[in-house]
């Protein structure tokens, strides 16, 4: 592992946002993401850990610690490992959700074909509870298996408290290392159709590489009714704000995109405004489903 110093965290980032990191480690293994917490314990350096990048913000003055980025060039037979007659995978969370879906759509198990599109890998999508088209991450996890600072120790579904993108990964720095999986039987090639289909709706409104997070404030539900955000952002005539060089995407309003111009203060600068319009023509709060890392 080697430690480099003021690297720019624009780099690991979907939203090609943030300063440097006083010091930046890649790691490989679950193994060395612990051993590189433990380092940035021992040293009392306040540390972050980064996976895919896609649903998270550095500050344009950066991190001043230790930003610990974890990935692969390519999947092992240990980091993803299928149990076919068992209905389970069990996954490293570095892997990238992309090739989860693939290896269970392949394999016939259903569950999380139409999650196909979504960015990032997935520790990350755990963490925020990611979903899409009804269907979400949680909807079929089994357990997961997390570093909590002193122990590695697993959590069931129930102790992980999913919620609407939310999970009690937001509210404590564990280190998620693996995840399991208990899916359904079902037909390899109507999953594959079913996540190709997804992903084509997806791009088709999306475009292939936008500089941005995706959806950036969480759907609102009031009386059981989803109200997706970004209707209520072009109810409330927000929809040409923008803030430096970060505006409101003009194909999905809920996607704020930054033109490669735009800084995290233009960010935050404009989802302070969409919120107040919001509030003040609508009276709902919205609220980030991106987390801003201080």
């Amino acid at each position: 592992m080697k430690l480099q110093e003021n690297f720019l965290l624009s780099k690991i980032t979907t939203f090609q946002l943030g300063g440097p990191a006083k010091f930046y480690l890649k790691v490989r293994t679950p193994e060395e993401a612990v051993a590189a917490v433990l380092i940035a314990q021992d040293k009392k350096i306040k540390y972050h850990l980064v996976g895919g990048g896609s649903n998270l913000v550095f500050n344009d003055e950066g991190f001043a610690g230790l930003v610990i980025h974890w990935q692969i060039a390519r999947p092992s037979l240990a980091d993803i490992m299928v149990k076919k007659k068992e209905r389970e995978i069990i996954v490293s969370a570095v892997i990238k959700l992309a090739d989860l879906i693939k290896t269970a759509n392949k394999n016939g198990l259903a569950g999380l074909e139409k999650l196909a599109g979504i960015p990032g890998q997935v520790g990350g999508a755990v963490v925020g509870n990611a979903g899409a088209y009804g269907q979400a991450i949680s909807d079929r996890l089994r357990w997961v298996e997390v570093f909590d600072g002193q122990r590695v120790r697993r959590l069931t579904k129930k102790n992980c408290c999913f919620d609407y993108r939310e999970s009690i990964f937001k509210k404590n720095k564990w280190l998620v290392l693996r995840v399991a999986f208990k899916l359904k039987k079902g037909q390899a090639q109507n999953l594959i159709k079913e996540s190709q289909k997804i992903t084509k709706i997806r791009w088709a409104k999306f475009g292939q590489h936008p500089i941005c997070a995706g959806s950036f404030f969480k759907n609102v539900y009031q009386n059981g009714e989803r109200l997706p955000t970004a209707t209520l952002i072009e109810q409330a005539g927000a929809i040409n704000l923008k803030a430096g060089g970060i505006s409101v995407a003009p194909w999905h309003h809920n996607f704020l995109i930054n033109d490669g111009s735009g800084t995290t203060r233009d960010l935050k600068k404009l989802a302070k405004r969409l919120k107040k319009v919001v509030h003040q023509k609508l009276g709902i709060e919205l609220a980030e489903e991106v987390r801003f890392v201080v």
